[in-house]
């Protein structure tokens, strides 16, 4: 079993259900969750005129390799209407492999760890909730939280279980 980080995102629909959907489906297909952040609304990045996101991030225990779990991951986000229109835009769920353990890549496919992860406040907060010293480019994630200038995230008061 390899530990993996994932992180959860939405603002269409109700994002509160569609996380919380998208985590029992993720726990069925790929491995026990082990561990979620609570929920986190943060504003757009990038695409600006949207609603707010609901954000978490959850440790997954997993049999699977890095491209087998994302597989998992597309195929999650495609039951729940995920589009890919325009980037950084609206979304019913978006599923990010944010880490996963002994693995160091960079290809077209997929860069591990995350290439933004460490330069965004919706990851590093939830992330930093479960696994703060989680090496992320050359630095523990709390480094680069501590670092961020605050991007507009803050408690939802709700759980991704």
């Amino acid at each position: 079993m390899s530990r993996a980080y994932v992180g959860f995102g939405g603002n269409l629909s109700d994002p509160a259900v569609t996380l919380r959907a998208a985590a029992a489906e993720l726990g069925r297909e790929a491995g026990p969750i082990a561990a979620a952040s609570p929920v986190y609304r943060s504003l757009p990045v990038g695409v600006t005129d949207q609603p707010p996101f609901l954000n978490a991030v959850a440790a997954l225990d997993t049999a699977l390799g890095p491209d087998e779990l994302l597989d998992v991951l597309l195929a999650v986000e495609a039951a729940h209407g995920r589009v890919r229109e325009v980037r950084w835009g609206p979304r019913t769920l978006d599923l990010d492999l944010l880490w996963f353990e002994g693995v160091l890549r960079a290809d077209p496919r997929l860069t591990l760890p995350h290439p933004r992860a460490h330069e965004r406040e919706f990851v590093l907060r939830p992330l930093c909730d479960l696994a703060p010293d989680l090496p992320l480019h050359g630095r523990p994630a709390r480094e680069w939280l501590a670092a961020l200038e605050p991007q507009g995230v803050e408690p939802a008061g709700l759980s991704l279980m």
